[in-house]
C-alpha cells in the first residue's frame, strides 16, 4: 500500500512541477466593430480584435500555458474556439455547450496547455458564418518541444510563413452586422432575451405545441462571397514570398473561411508534411494544394528555378475581386539565384483581364 501511495505522490508531483515551470503566455483580445480596408477603395464593416484583421497570432511551444483575456466591447455575444487543440472541455469555447457567451461589456479568460504541436487556429464560435467572415480568426502555432525531431529541423527550414484564408461578402456582412447590433442593443435596453433557450429536445417540442414559432421558419440570406483574402487582404495586396534557389520555406495554409480553395503553385512542386497539425508519416508531393474549410496544411517549398512564380486558386472564382480576375486568393513567389537576381521582367499589376 505504501508503495502505491508513493507512486501516486510521484506522479502528482511530476504533474504539478510540469505546470509550475511551464512558460505562461498572456494575451488580451479586445473585440470592437469598425471598418477594415481590404483594398484602397474597399472598406468592409467588420469585427476586429485589437483593431486588426486577422487578429493576434498566438505562437508558443508545446506544453506552454496560454492565457487569453477576451474583452467584449460590441453589442454582440462572442466565444473563442481553439481549433484542433486538445484541451479541457471547459475551455473549448462553444456557446451553450461548454460556456455561456461573452455578452456586451463582459470579459472572459481562457487558460489551457498548448498541445498538440502543429499548425492550428482560433476563431469566434458565436454565429460563426458571420463572425469568422467578419474577421475574428488567426493562426495558433505550437512549435514542437522536441526541436531536434521537428519538421523545421528535419527539412532545414529557413523561413516559416503562415497564410490564413477567408472569403467575404461586404454588403451581406455590413447588413447582417448592423441588424445584429440593433437587435442586441434593443434586447439589452428592454431587458429581454433575443434567443430562447431549451434544456432538452422534449422542452423544445413542447414549446412548439404551445404555439412557439422557431426562427427556422424565417430564413436568413446567405453570403455571396465576392472577395477572397489571404492574411486580411486580396491580391494585389498579398505580400509576396521572397526566397532563393534551394532555400527551404515552410508554408502553413489555414482556411478559416467557408469555401474550398485549390492553390496552384507555378514552377515548382510542394511537399505536404502535415495536415491539421498532424505530421504525416508518408509526406507526398503536389502541385495544386486543396485547402478545405477549417483545415491547416503544412508545405515544404524548395524551388529550383528562379523567377516570379504565380500562386492562385485554380477554382478561378477564388482568384477574383468582385468578379474581376486577377484578384482574391493569389500571390507571387520570387525565387532569386545565388546573386539575388530574380528576373529581367518586372511584374505589373493588372486589375482586370
Amino acid at each position: 500500500m505504501k508503495k502505491i501511495r508513493f507512486f501516486i505522490l510521484i506522479i502528482a508531483l511530476s504533474f504539478i512541477s510540469t505546470n509550475i515551470f511551464a512558460k505562461v503566455h498572456k494575451y488580451t483580445f479586445t473585440i470592437t466593430i469598425g471598418n477594415w480596408k481590404i483594398l484602397p477603395d474597399v472598406k468592409v464593416k467588420s469585427l476586429m480584435i485589437n483593431n486588426q484583421i486577422p487578429g493576434p497570432t498566438i505562437e508558443v511551444t508545446e506544453g506552454d500555458i496560454v492565457e487569453v483575456k477576451v474583452i467584449n466591447k460590441t453589442p454582440l455575444p462572442h466565444t473563442i474556439h481553439w481549433h484542433s487543440l486538445e484541451l479541457a472541455n471547459s475551455q473549448d469555447g462553444v456557446p451553450y455547450i461548454t460556456q455561456d457567451p461573452i455578452e456586451a461589456g463582459e470579459s472572459y479568460t481562457y487558460r489551457f496547455v498548448a498541445k498538440p504541436a502543429g499548425t492550428h487556429f482560433w476563431h469566434c464560435h458565436w454565429s460563426t458564418l458571420l463572425h469568422i467572415s467578419g474577421g475574428m480568426y488567426e493562426a495558433l502555432i505550437i512549435h514542437a518541444k522536441d526541436k531536434k525531431n521537428s519538421i523545421n529541423a528535419k527539412y532545414n527550414v529557413k523561413k516559416d510563413i503562415t497564410l490564413i484564408v477567408d472569403s467575404i461578402d461586404p454588403e451581406w456582412q455590413s447588413k447582417m452586422l448592423t441588424m445584429m447590433e440593433m437587435m442586441h442593443k434593443k434586447e439589452a435596453k428592454m431587458n429581454m432575451e433575443m434567443e430562447k433557450l431549451f434544456t432538452s429536445v422534449a422542452e423544445y417540442k413542447k414549446a412548439i405545441k404551445n404555439g412557439y414559432k422557431s426562427p427556422y421558419l424565417k430564413g436568413i440570406p446567405k453570403p455571396s462571397y465576392k472577395y477572397h483574402l489571404i492574411n486580411g487582404h486580396p491580391y494585389p495586396f498579398v505580400k509576396p514570398i521572397i526566397t532563393k534557389i534551394g532555400e527551404v520555406t515552410r508554408i502553413r495554409i489555414i482556411n478559416a473561411g467557408n469555401i474550398l480553395h485549390y492553390f496552384h503553385f507555378h514552377g515548382m512542386q510542394l511537399l505536404v508534411v502535415a495536415i491539421d497539425g498532424n505530421t504525416l508519416k508518408s509526406p507526398y508531393y503536389v502541385n495544386t494544394v486543396p485547402s478545405f474549410p477549417g483545415q491547416a496544411v503544412d508545405l515544404i517549398m524548395k524551388p529550383e528555378i528562379r523567377g516570379w512564380w504565380a500562386v492562385h486558386d485554380h477554382a478561378e472564382w477564388g482568384s477574383t475581386n468582385n468578379g474581376h480576375f486577377p484578384g482574391g486568393a493569389m500571390f507571387l513567389i520570387g525565387v532569386a539565384d545565388k546573386n539575388g537576381f530574380i528576373s529581367k521582367y518586372k511584374p505589373k499589376i493588372s486589375l482586370t483581364q
